[in-house]
């Protein structure tokens, strides 16, 4: 009859930890919790990463397609809301607004980070409009002076791209506005003509 050999003499031939206690299995899992987290921090990273590639690429993309540039940007931001502080229906909205040139900052890195995607701004714009009341002839008139402000300002592919994410951004704080009064709003800025 052959010889065997004892589990004891398996283990460290194979060298494969034992569970005998509690002490040696933490240890085990512990070896593969890491090795897990580590795996996944390496491909959580490898998709940021390529995630910020694609980005990149869309932002170039826009680019040299538009020539928006933050120059660009500030003079739109500027002169749109120089317009807006002066409207009828409008500027009474933003007369709650105490230190232009730290409002008009922050909105220069809203529209940086929505047509360039930044990622400078990190506010939380419809909190901020949400409690004001807003009606749909607010939307309409903020757009109308966006649009014209944009086509002054903008190259056409520019204007264009400007003018679509305004109209979204009309569209999305619209209906929210209306839920929080109590109203079923749709979209209606977005094929706008």
């Amino acid at each position: 009859m052959p010889k065997i050999k004892s589990r004891r003499s398996i283990c460290t031939a194979t060298k494969t930890p034992r569970a005998t206690g509690p002490d040696n299995v933490e240890r085990t899992a512990a070896g593969t919790t890491e090795r897990i987290s580590k795996n996944m921090s390496d491909g959580l990273k490898a998709e940021r990463e390529a995630a910020a590639a694609r980005r990149n690429l869309l932002v170039q993309d826009a680019i040299e397609r538009t020539g928006i540039s933050e120059e660009m940007i500030g003079e739109l931001v500027t002169r749109f809301y120089g317009r807006v502080r002066e409207d009828a229906l409008l500027g009474p909205m933003f007369a709650v607004v105490r230190d232009w040139d730290e409002h008009l900052a922050k909105l220069k890195n809203f529209w940086s980070s929505v047509v360039l995607m930044t990622g400078r701004y990190q506010g939380s714009p419809m909190r901020a409009h949400v409690p004001l009341g807003l009606v749909g002839a607010h939307f309409d008139r903020w757009l109308d002076l966006f649009e014209q402000t944009a086509r002054e300002v903008c190259p056409p592919a520019a204007a264009a791209l400007f003018i679509d994410k305004a109209r979204r951004i009309a569209d999305s704080f619209e209906m929210a506005s209306a839920t929080v009064a109590g109203r079923i709003a749709s979209p209606r800025h977005v094929l706008r003509s």
